[in-house]
């Protein structure tokens, strides 16, 4: 089994549009989207491709769009069927799908919380889309990992990965399609990490979804969500979305938190007892909207290791 090559650097927002998160190189956006790059591969790289390669390379594009890059072989990347550098940041030229870069901070993030490493750790992925965590919480070590998304398009490109994918382990991964809301009934074990990525803003009662994910988690959660940019922080602001729509929820109603305080408040009540703020920043493509990143954690002294700004 081959290593693994690294993806392309994701690049540092614009400086004017973040709320650093303390003074440490740690808090700022660094794996958030790379810097945008031509909508199909060049004519060169298609040219040098291998006929297996291109065999895949055009199954990968009819399970478009994509909105994670996954390395499978040794020269496949899911994204670089669609850009070189395998990385859209205008979602505009892929359906309306961002495609990014995320691999390189993930598994950054978990040297720093596991010095020691993750050989006995599993992994809960609620909204797994392609299934990028669990495929790269694998690689790292972990033991098991389960993925989870009320779409069977995201499913179908994680099962599809999980076929073609020979340049780390995909043993002890599952996926199944599911409701966040129905997971209970599924039985699901308690993982020790958790990601929570991209769904909150779009569940009709997101405190209620947080907390069943937090149920499930015995250590730490990756949390990252869609807020409303520049009121007041504090609450949650209701809207509506499509039902359709492949980066959309299900439900038609979606909560935007108002900035990362009312979120650690959120986080608090689910049991997290550390909070630390990885990231805000304002929305390129949309500027009336921001993301956050926050690394919560039920152990305590578990994140001093990775900086970022204290949450109370």
């Amino acid at each position: 089994m081959s290593e693994p090559k690294t993806e392309p650097l994701e690049s540092q927002p614009n400086r004017s549009q973040v709320q650093l998160a303390g003074a440490t190189p740690a808090t700022t956006p660094a794996s958030r989207e790379t810097a945008s790059v031509p909508a199909s591969p060049t004519a060169s790289a298609a040219a040098q491709a291998s006929e297996p390669d291109r065999l895949l390379l055009e199954e990968i594009r009819q399970l478009g769009p994509w909105h994670m890059n996954i390395q499978l072989t040794e020269s496949v990347f899911t994204g670089e069927a669609f850009a070189s550098g395998g990385a859209i940041r205008d979602r505009e030229r892929n359906k309306g799908v961002s495609l990014l870069n995320l691999r390189g901070y993930f598994l950054g993030k978990l040297r720093q919380l596991y010095p020691a490493g993750v050989a006995s750790k599993t992994l809960l992925d609620c909204a797994c889309n392609a299934g990028g965590y669990c495929f790269w919480a694998r690689e790292a070590g972990m033991e098991s990992a389960f993925g989870f998304d009320v779409r069977d398009h995201w499913i179908k490109q994680a099962k599809f990965v999980q076929g073609h994918r020979t340049v780390a382990s995909t043993d002890r991964i599952e996926f199944q399609v599911c409701d966040l809301y129905r997971l209970p009934e599924r039985g699901c074990s308690p993982a020790d990490i958790t990601m929570f990525k991209g769904i909150f803003y779009h569940l009709p009662d997101p405190v209620t979804g947080l907390k069943i994910a937090a149920d499930l988690t015995r250590e730490v959660m990756f949390f990252n969500t869609s807020t409303v940019w520049g009121e007041p922080d504090g609450y949650l602001k209701c809207g509506r979305e499509s039902r359709e729509n492949l980066m959309s929820g299900v439900h038609g109603l979606k909560w935007y938190a108002t900035g990362p305080k009312v979120l650690s408040d959120i986080l608090k009540w689910c049991g997290f007892v550390d909070r630390r703020l990885m990231f805000s920043v304002q929305q390129h493509d949309q500027p009336q909207l921001g993301r956050v990143e926050i690394i919560a954690s039920k152990v305590p002294g578990l994140l001093d290791s990775i900086g970022g700004e204290i949450l109370v």
